[in-house]
């Protein structure tokens, strides 16, 4: 399969949303309290947002896209890092999703290189991320890129608390 990837516009909005919803709702759906699914993907996944986010700048998306669309995204952003990273100039992974049945192809390496690129020319010296710790296959898959595991945290969806492993890595 023949893909690229890119810096996201306007025009993607849709694709990210709806891919987005899927492969979180894909992952998370078991475990999270319906509700508090729904309001989540309302919120996180809202083309609107996803919208301003893009036009703003407030967010940095890379989308893969083949001749079947949008088969991955990632989310980069500058968020309030944990407090060991206070004095460093780390830039946040938020999302880095794969569409199901196009796991394994390489595409979520593809857009880890290129948001690893962005950041290095935005001047950052680091990524950081959060993963859940029992998504074994994204972690090895940022284990082997460098990542290193830090601690873990509880990150909440709605009153439904899941433990994530906080990583990092060092770009420059």
């Amino acid at each position: 399969m023949v893909y690229t990837v890119r810096l996201a516009v306007s025009d993607d909005v849709e694709a990210i949303a709806e891919l987005g919803a899927i492969t979180f709702a894909k992952a998370y759906g078991e475990i999270v309290l319906v509700s508090d699914m729904e309001s989540y993907l309302a919120e996180c996944f809202d083309p609107e947002r996803l919208k301003q986010e893009i036009s703003s700048k407030a967010a940095s998306y890379f989308v893969a896209e083949s001749d079947e669309g949008v088969v991955g995204y990632a989310k980069l952003a500058e968020t309030q890092r944990p407090a060991q990273f206070a004095d460093e100039k780390l830039i946040e992974l938020i999302r880095l999703y794969v569409r199901p049945g196009f796991y394994g192809r390489g595409i979520g390496s593809h857009l880890l290189q290129a948001v690893k690129q962005h950041a290095v020319n935005s001047g950052y010296s680091g990524l950081w991320l959060r993963v859940w710790e029992k998504n074994s296959g994204a972690i090895r898959m940022y284990e082997r890129d460098g990542f290193k595991q830090l601690s873990s945290e509880p990150y909440f969806i709605g009153i439904t608390a899941n433990p994530v492993v906080l990583m990092v890595k060092k770009l420059s």
